[in-house]
């Protein structure tokens, strides 16, 4: 078995979509490494995931568990801490019997404690129903509707959802504006990319998007005010170096497009798109001066 996995073969494996596995990483809830502009996941990694995925089928949103594991002391600086813990639904919170215990449940966002169930230390059978229909929830579900191919629609409105219930989280702005991007809704898509920035100023993310929807909507100028934004925040972001080229050619700036093309290839060095990259790397170059002749000798007289 390969000591690494690319986001790609872990999305396989696990049988969720990279979009899901993008959203776990922005919780933190399991931090992959990155290389030539590719994430990797270790074997911990995927065991951590698949913590993830089975909890999430159960209802317990990402984001519960982000914050639980984090009132537990796992903190943002740990790699997949979920191993050490057995987190189960609990009404509308979450109870998790901690490492080394002797079977004391506890609810991580409450600090109560509660009473061992039949069936909740092992795990095998389902002690409570989740009857809310929290943002959370809703929000884990318009994920999954996403990559149905006849989801759209229905994830469309599930984001609406959550927006009315919690107005002030980005995350459903930002998975909305894609779902308009994909469909061609620019104007639509731009709004809600806007929208997402002014919860969170410093998204990377929402600055990259929106810059895309700039340069798709012509606008030469904004796109690379929001890509350049995005790199600034993360210089690694391999595709924010790539489109930031690609507007800086297509508006005439071919030194500026050399630098990004360049940037990209040192971060993402294989591939269809890094051949694309070092096709106008030598395009955007300046052109070679002609090496000089070499002076011609007379052959001297005998």
């Amino acid at each position: 078995m390969p000591e690494r996995f690319t986001q790609g073969e872990a999305s396989r494996i696990l049988g969720v979509t990279p979009s899901r596995l993008q959203y776990w990483h922005r919780l933190r809830l399991v931090v992959p490494s990155v290389r030539w502009g590719e994430r990797f996941y270790n074997f911990g990694d995927l065991v951590a995931l698949r913590s993830i995925k089975t909890l999430t089928e159960r209802h317990i949103p990402a984001r519960k568990i982000s914050r639980a594991i984090s009132a537990l002391g796992g903190g943002e600086n740990v790699r997949a801490p979920l191993g050490e813990f057995q987190f189960f639904p609990s009404g509308r919170q979450i109870a998790a019997i901690t490492p080394r215990s002797t079977g004391t449940v506890i609810e991580p966002l409450t600090g109560q404690f509660v009473l061992p169930f039949h069936g909740l230390a092992g795990g095998t059978e389902k002690v409570l129903e989740m009857q809310s229909s929290a943002a959370e929830e809703i929000f884990e579900y318009a994920v999954r509707c996403e990559s149905q191919p006849d989801g759209t629609e229905e994830a469309m409105r599930l984001y609406r959802r959550i927006i009315e219930l919690q107005p002030r989280w980005s995350e459903p702005h930002i998975n909305l504006g894609c779902v308009f991007y994909k469909t061609g809704e620019l104007e639509k898509a731009r709004q809600e990319f806007c929208a997402a920035l002014e919860l969170e100023a410093e998204s990377v993310v929402g600055h990259f998007n929106l810059g895309c929807v700039f340069d798709e909507m012509g606008d030469s100028e904004k796109a690379i005010q929001h890509l350049h934004r995005a790199i600034e925040l993360d210089p690694s972001h391999a595709d924010a170096h790539f489109n930031l080229a690609s507007t800086y050619e297509k508006s005439g700036r071919k030194q500026l497009a050399l630098q990004h093309w360049i940037s990209y290839l040192q971060l993402q060095s294989r591939g269809p798109w890094a051949d694309f990259a070092r096709a106008q790397v030598q395009k955007c170059a300046p052109p070679k001066a002609p090496t000089p002749p070499i002076p011609f000798r007379p052959r001297k007289p005998n």
